[in-house]
């Protein structure tokens, strides 16, 4: 075991929060073509280490635990996609100014109950701060980040920057912090260059023919 198994997939944070960084570890259009990103348990602690919500050291003792608990971290897993498509599902619903269903709020508040049990404060050099000390070796313990970051967003007044991307192949979550807040693509190097060659494609398309190009004097 060491720290390159820990890191063997890349992922994408764009959105400006850990809980939305989370929802887009499922890529493509909900409801159409997707391509998932957590595809094993490592991938969830590769994802957990590249955010910092674990250390080196950690991910690494999590992958040992893994091995020698195959079966808990199968559930594990498929706990994180349960959790990750509650927590796509509320946000979208936030970011076109709609009600999450019950449902949803019900297994969020579940969890988030969980992930803030145990936690106190404590004296740093600047001032206090949250800690949540738990068990080292717990598979499921990347969970209490996500929920904490959840719940802060939810809370917070950048709720209402919560954006989903314009592509109409891409449910990716963001924080919109631009000056004028009309950000409407996951990144502009990705579905926003797509949009803006497709819209150039098609004014050309537009464009009409001049009379030597169509008599082939052109």
């Amino acid at each position: 075991m060491n720290a390159r198994e820990t890191t063997m997939g890349t992922f994408s944070f764009i959105s400006g929060h850990m809980c939305l960084d989370f929802a887009n570890t499922l890529g493509g259009l909900r409801g159409g073509v997707t391509r998932e990103y957590l595809c094993s348990y490592d991938d969830f602690v590769a994802w957990s280490q590249q955010v910092h919500s674990i250390t080196e050291e950690h991910a690494i003792n999590l992958l040992h635990e893994a091995e020698l608990h195959p079966d808990k971290a199968v559930v594990v897993l498929e706990n994180a996609r349960m959790l990750r498509e509650v927590i796509y599902r509320i946000f979208a619903a936030v970011a076109t100014d709609m009600q999450p269903t019950e449902a949803d709020l019900t297994i969020l508040n579940a969890e988030i109950g969980k992930a803030m049990a145990g936690g106190r404060i404590i004296s740093v050099a600047d001032g206090f701060r949250w800690e949540w000390p738990g068990d080292s070796r717990a598979l499921d313990q990347m969970f209490g980040p996500i929920m904490r970051s959840t719940a802060e967003l939810l809370t917070s007044p950048e709720r209402s920057l919560v954006r989903e991307c314009a592509s109409t192949t891409c449910s990716w979550l963001f924080v919109d912090r631009t000056k004028n807040h009309r950000r409407r693509w996951c990144t502009m190097t990705g579905c926003g260059n797509v949009a803006k060659v497709r819209r150039y494609r098609q004014q050309q398309r537009q464009q009409p023919v001049r009379a030597g190009e169509r008599d082939g004097k052109g």
